[in-house]
Formats: structure tokens, C-alpha cells, sequence
């Protein structure tokens, strides 16, 4: 295996724990302080995230801090402790695959969410006046949101928010003709939600980081949490605010029962998620000041803390775990066993012979 495959290989191999080891710590804290606003679970999870993905790359200190004594013999780094070559390319195929899918998926989705705007209907804004009240207008027009009418035959797809420089909003064509006019009202303040926040970008950063965590089951599972904070988040943006909360929550049952349960493309941003529906409608339902539960400056200092610690022992095991596999030594070890010897003392001289 050449030098680039081993450290992608190592790398994959420092993510089978780290990733699961960054979920738990995000996992206990949440549990240590419960009821915390969702936008703070979301920022938590992506942090989570970015730690596990980072983490890994400790791989590369270990080169770069050994770079001046194994710069001229990189190619013996190859020769880890994983002697077969074939099995080893064999297990960064396994890896490598469901990143590929992943990417594939991901490359898809953005293919078919651009396919749908080119369908869609641009939405006058004289036609939003009559439906849409003036705060919401207002937002629309202050962060440059483009609002699309989606053709009936592809309204299965669901109100969803793509775009990062030039945020659309797609909504079925069925929604502007339903006659509980809360419904459409509902789905415009949640995905303009998505756009206050700058959810687009958060989200297309997080399926990229992603990607190459796609062979671990915890990455699902991490993911499924980011977007049921990232969901409610936008929910307590909505609830309150433009409608109480138990008619948002019978908006949100109205308008996935119209799609059919039907999600929308991949790096596209929907109001009803199928995965998160449940809970979001019940944290609506039982809604309490605690869910709006914020951090205090005693927990902000613990969280730097414990993110700063954890993230160094991740790219310390990931140096370790290089020179380990690589099979070789620590910097001051292997200079000391690269240093020449000094040369043998000379022979004594012959004793003369002796006399009799």
C-alpha cells in the first residue's frame, strides 16, 4: 500500500472509536443537563460531530511531527504491522464504499432539488400579501428568500428550503389552495426559520462530515439526532411566536398527511421529517418554559473545557495509533537508535615476546 492509502486507512481505523467516544460525551452531557433549548442540542451535536471528524486527523500530527526523521524513508512507513497487503486493501474497500454511497446520495440530491426549482413557478410577491402576514413578508424580503410554487405531480416532495447563497423555498401547489389558510402560513415560517438560522450551510457542512463517517452506525444515528434538534429548533422559532403551539402542531399532521409521508431531497431542508415528526409533535404538545433552558456561564466554561481536552486526547491517540501501526518509534527514540555509533576503540598493540 502506498503512504496516502495507509493514512486513509488509519484514519478510518482512529474514527471506529473516536466517533462513538464523541457521541457519548454529547449523549452524558445532554443527560447532565436535560430540557436544554433546541437550537443549544442542535449547536452540541454539530460540535459533537466536527470533534469526530477532526479527531481522526491526529493521524497526520504523527507524520508531520516525525517528518524530519522518516522524511527520507517514507517508504518503510509502509510496511506496517498490517503485512498483508491485499487484506488491507480489501478493509479500506469496505470503509471506502458507504462513503462513496453516501457521496453519490448526496450528489443526487442536489441534482434533484435543482431539478425542481427549474420546475417550479416563481410566487409574485402581490400574491403572498393576501395570505402572509406583514412580519413574515418583511423577514422574506429582508434575507432575500425566493418563494416557489412546485408543480402537483412532484408535490410529494414537501415544502423544503435549498440554497445557500440564494436561499428558495419550494411549497407544494396544493398548500396555496388549502383553506386553512394557519397551513400555509405555518410551512413559510418554518422554512424561512431554516433560513434565519443559516441551516443550509450547517447542514450541507454536516453531510459532508459525513460522508467519510457513512460506514459507522453511530454516524446514523448521529444524524438523526442533528435533525431533530435542527427541526425543533425552527419549531420554537414558529410556535409562539406566529401560532400557538398546539394549532403548529396540527398544521404539522395536516401537511404530512398531504404528502403522504414523503421526504425531501437529501441536501434540501423540510418541514416534515418522518424520522422527527413524533417527537416534534409531542415536545409541542407538552410545551414548558424548561425547553427553552439555557446554558449557564458555569456550563459554557465545563463545555469548553471538556470539547478542548477531548479533542486533544483524540489527535494524541491518533498520532499514537500512526506510529504504532506504522511500526515506529517515538521522535526521540528513533533518533537516538538513528544515531551512528562511534566508531571502536583501536586494538592494543601486540605485547612483545617474551624472554627466556
Amino acid at each position: 500500500m502506498s503512504a496516502l492509502e495507509q493514512i486513509v486507512l488509519w484514519w478510518f481505523l482512529n474514527a471506529i472509536w473516536e466517533l462513538p467516544v464523541c457521541f457519548v460525551c454529547c449523549w452524558l452531557f445532554l443527560r447532565f443537563i436535560p430540557n436544554l433549548a433546541a437550537k443549544i442540542r442542535h449547536a452540541l451535536w454539530l460540535a459533537a460531530l466536527t470533534l469526530a471528524f477532526l479527531g481522526p486527523f491526529g493521524t497526520l500530527l504523527g507524520l508531520w511531527g516525525d517528518s524530519k526523521t522518516m522524511s527520507s524513508d517514507l517508504g518503510l512507513v509502509v510496511t506496517a504491522r498490517v503485512n498483508s497487503s491485499s487484506a488491507s486493501h480489501l478493509l479500506l474497500l469496505l470503509l471506502m464504499l458507504p462513503a462513496l454511497y453516501r457521496a453519490f446520495l448526496l450528489l443526487r440530491g442536489g441534482i434533484a432539488a435543482s431539478h425542481l426549482i427549474s420546475r417550479a413557478t416563481f410566487v409574485e410577491p402581490d400574491t403572498l400579501e393576501s395570505v402572509l402576514p406583514k412580519d413574515l413578508l418583511l423577514s422574506i424580503k429582508r434575507y432575500k428568500a425566493k418563494i416557489f410554487s412546485t408543480p402537483s405531480a412532484t408535490s410529494e416532495c414537501g415544502p423544503f428550503t435549498c440554497g445557500l447563497t440564494c436561499p428558495s423555498i419550494l411549497i407544494p401547489a396544493n398548500l396555496f389552495v388549502s383553506p386553512n389558510r394557519q397551513t400555509l402560513v405555518s410551512v413559510v415560517a418554518h422554512e424561512l426559520a431554516h433560513v434565519q438560522r443559516r441551516d443550509m450551510l450547517l447542514h450541507l457542512l454536516s453531510e459532508i462530515m459525513l460522508v467519510p463517517l457513512a460506514f459507522h452506525p453511530f454516524s446514523y444515528w448521529l444524524r438523526s439526532r442533528l435533525a431533530e434538534a435542527r427541526e425543533m429548533a425552527c419549531d420554537a422559532c414558529v410556535s409562539g411566536l406566529m401560532l400557538p403551539p398546539i394549532d403548529y402542531a396540527r398544521c404539522l399532521l395536516d401537511v404530512a398527511e398531504t404528502l403522504n409521508d414523503k421526504r425531501s431531497p437529501l441536501p434540501a431542508l423540510g418541514i416534515s421529517e418522518s424520522a422527527t415528526l413524533e417527537h416534534r409533535i409531542q415536545a409541542l404538545v407538552t410545551f414548558s418554559p424548561l425547553l427553552s433552558r439555557t446554558l449557564t456561564a458555569w456550563n459554557k466554561s465545563c463545555l469548553v473545557l471538556t470539547a478542548s481536552v477531548l479533542l486533544t486526547v483524540l489527535l494524541s491517540s491518533g498520532r499514537k495509533t500512526f506510529l504504532w501501526m506504522s511500526a515506529v518509534p517515538e521522535p526521540h527514540v528513533r533518533q537516538q537508535m538513528l544515531r551512528v555509533p562511534p566508531p571502536p576503540p583501536p586494538p592494543p598493540p601486540p605485547l612483545p615476546p617474551s624472554r627466556r
